[in-house]
């Protein structure tokens, strides 16, 4: 389920996003021993999801016997929902508390449903106790996930949290000529600056 086009190497970096990207790369290299669990936020279009990924590549390729489950938080609830429909609950908690590293992207589509809160609360506890990584993405802070449950919101405020910003004027340069570079398309340096000075979010 990982895309490896979600690398380290194709990640800018800036301003916005380096300490991300460092915590990031540390976990990688060191998965179960540096910043578990790992929350990291930010709005839409940031690189969430390619970091996520980039942990999970690369600790994969570093680590060959390394277990790596990467699943959205949608995927996730309908994996458990299916589970009790089918009465196959047993597989679905062994698929989840045997791995070695944990990636769950989007977690902000957890509040409200609770029974898939609580399913997750337990594999957390169960993967923390024998020192198996985990990391997080949300569009948010998790203090501002509502109708999240308190012990599952302690649970993933109890490691690091970091959060990525939008990127300058210069990191926005810097992604688009990457971009450009990538695709192998022209396009005049004034096009690169218009873009890069009009578009400011992500």
């Amino acid at each position: 389920q990982l895309n490896t086009e979600y690398n380290f190497e194709r990640f800018v970096r800036g301003e916005n996003n380096d300490f991300a990207y460092m915590a990031a790369f540390a976990i990688a290299r060191n998965p179960g021993k540096a910043y578990n669990p790992c929350m990291i936020y930010g709005g839409v279009g940031l690189g969430k999801t390619h970091l996520l990924q980039a942990i999970g590549n690369s600790a994969w390729q570093e680590f060959e016997d390394l277990k790596v489950v990467y699943v959205t938080a949608e995927t996730f609830t309908n994996e458990f929902i299916l589970a009790i429909k089918e009465n196959t609950s047993h597989r679905f908690k062994n698929k989840y508390r045997s791995v070695d590293m944990l990636l769950i992207d989007d977690v902000h589509f957890l509040p409200g449903k609770v029974e898939t809160q609580e399913e997750l609360f337990h594999t957390f506890n169960a993967l923390y106790d024998a020192n198996k990584q985990m990391v997080f993405t949300a569009d948010r802070p998790v203090s501002e996930l509502k109708k999240l449950s308190d012990r599952l919101r302690s649970r993933f405020e109890r490691g690091l949290n970091v959060d990525l910003q939008p990127p300058n004027y210069e990191t926005r340069i810097a992604i688009l000529k990457k971009k450009i570079e990538e695709k192998k398309v022209a396009l005049p340096e004034e096009v690169v600056e218009l873009i890069c000075q009009n578009i400011k979010t992500n």
